[in-house]
């Protein structure tokens, strides 16, 4: 009798809580991050409206869903200690056997960015026939995979600005798609760092996946702090707040010969935090580029009179 249980339970659709939260977009990334940190298999996320975004995740209905979910709120609730909107609302459903992959594969396809890049999941197959530079990247437990605006920004300001043979460094680099995307597109070394264990190693894994290994280094802030190499080209994509903190590393990194930062994921309202502190750091503002509330920085070294 146990077999044929075990028969019939391996034939009963699995349960699935579908959380769904609406959300102010500064605060998209780390709901997202909250949900896979807590349990979601994957996560999806469409606009709605210019003041909001809407993130979906899955959870399996078993003994740990409330704990889950618990956590998730708790998380939510300390947002405002890192300077983050706290989310406008979170419904939970059940639904009794959803194709939640297919779902979620259908927000993930490659896209193009630029002239040169391409980001392509491993299901699709995009990436055969392509003269494009290719990351392929899946969507997992680091953030990015080029589907939020501020790394749209990043990766089509990479695809102009990077050269041959260029120095580069990516602070806060998250699943390291920046990294090596600046590879992929002939930057010569890439120093990449992470506060986050977890998005190291994973992080390290998508460049080993890529090809790049040898020319990512993945480090800790301090280690990056400690090295501060000379640099071509610097790319934050962080959030305002965490920016002008870091402006004086910043600084210190890019090389002050035409050297150029790209600075990401920062809010319309707080643009003029990141921009007050480049400038006191001895940036000069190039460009400014935004997408629908984001603001992307292009900025260069003062020149020394």
């Amino acid at each position: 009798m146990a077999g044929s249980s075990e028969e019939t339970d391996k034939r009963r659709p699995m349960r699935w809580a579908e959380i769904t939260v609406r959300v102010p977009p500064d605060a998209s990334e780390a709901v997202a991050q909250a949900l896979m940190d807590n349990g979601c298999t994957g996560v999806a996320e469409t606009a709605s409206g210019s003041n909001a975004t809407v993130t979906s995740g899955w959870l399996p209905v078993d003994d740990l869903l409330e704990t889950r979910l618990t956590r998730i709120r708790e998380r939510f609730d300390r947002f405002g200690e890192f300077g983050l909107s706290a989310p406008f609302d979170m419904t939970v459903r059940r639904i009794a056997d959803p194709d939640w992959l297919s779902e979620w594969r259908k927000h993930h396809k490659a896209r193009s960015f630029g002239r040169r890049l391409l980001v392509c999941p491993s299901w699709e197959e995009s990436a055969s026939g392509t003269d494009r530079a290719v990351v392929l990247l899946d969507p997992g437990m680091a953030f990015g995979t080029g589907g939020h605006p501020k790394t749209i920004l990043c990766l089509e300001a990479l695809d102009e600005l990077v050269r041959p043979g260029m120095l580069v460094a990516d602070v806060g680099t998250g699943s390291g798609i920046l990294a090596i995307a600046a590879v992929k597109l002939g930057a010569a070394h890439v120093y990449a760092s992470e506060i986050d264990a977890l998005p190291r190693r994973i992080a390290a894994e998508n460049a080993q996946r890529n090809g790049v290994a040898d020319r990512v280094t993945i480090l800790t802030p301090d280690e990056l702090d400690a090295l501060r190499p000379t640099c071509d080209l610097v790319v934050c994509n962080i959030i305002a707040e965490t920016i002008v903190e870091l402006a004086p590393l910043l600084s210190a990194l890019v090389a002050p010969d035409n050297g150029a930062l790209i600075a990401s994921g920062i809010v319309e309202e707080r643009y003029g935090l990141v921009e007050q502190a480049l400038i006191q750091n001895g940036f000069e503002i190039a460009e400014v580029r935004a997408d629908d509330v984001w603001r992307a920085i292009i900025a260069r070294r003062s020149p020394v009179r």
